[in-house]
């Protein structure tokens, strides 16, 4: 018995090779797979009512911006809702498109719009104190939030329909 144990533990340097080289492609294996899993969640389209609060943080981000009394601080925070208004936008049209609901379309132009009303400030067509942009941009922000709170209430009834 303690021969045929020894022949199993001399292994051959080309059998070593083998064992090598297939640990390398089970390392390079997981790593793939760990690489997929977080792309995959890094591009993960948010769900109805996560859109729906990052519409509602962009709206209180918009009314704060147009409370502020500086200028400077004015021009930098509506800068930064355009940004976000800008990726806000872009998210809602890829949930239009990848749900094909009409609805989400319209909560997209209008966020759009809200952008849109923004961008005077950030380019000097418009004064800080002139904040009626940002009014505007509350204003379209408001009627997003609407029309996603009949998509939010839609889900919901479709989840009771299931039940």
């Amino acid at each position: 018995m303690n021969g045929n144990f020894a022949g199993l533990l001399a292994v051959s340097a080309a059998d070593w090779e083998l064992i090598i080289r297939y640990c390398i492609y089970a390392v390079v294996i997981a790593a793939s797979i760990v690489a997929l899993i977080l792309l995959r969640r890094h591009t993960k389209l948010p769900g109805h009512g996560e859109l729906a609060q990052a519409l509602s943080d962009l709206l209180t981000q918009v009314e704060e911006a147009a409370q502020a009394p500086e200028r400077a601080q004015f021009l930098k925070d509506t800068a930064r809702a355009m940004y976000r208004a800008d990726r806000l936008a872009y998210t809602a049209a890829l949930l239009a498109e990848k749900e094909r609901y009409a609805d989400l379309g319209k909560v997209s132009d209008l966020v759009e719009q809200a952008r849109a009303a923004l961008s005077p400030y950030k380019f000097g067509k418009k004064e800080a104190d002139e904040r009626d942009g940002a009014e505007l941009a509350a204003q379209k922000l408001r009627e997003a939030i609407c029309a996603m709170d009949g998509i939010l209430e839609r889900d919901a009834d479709m989840k009771r329909e299931e039940a």
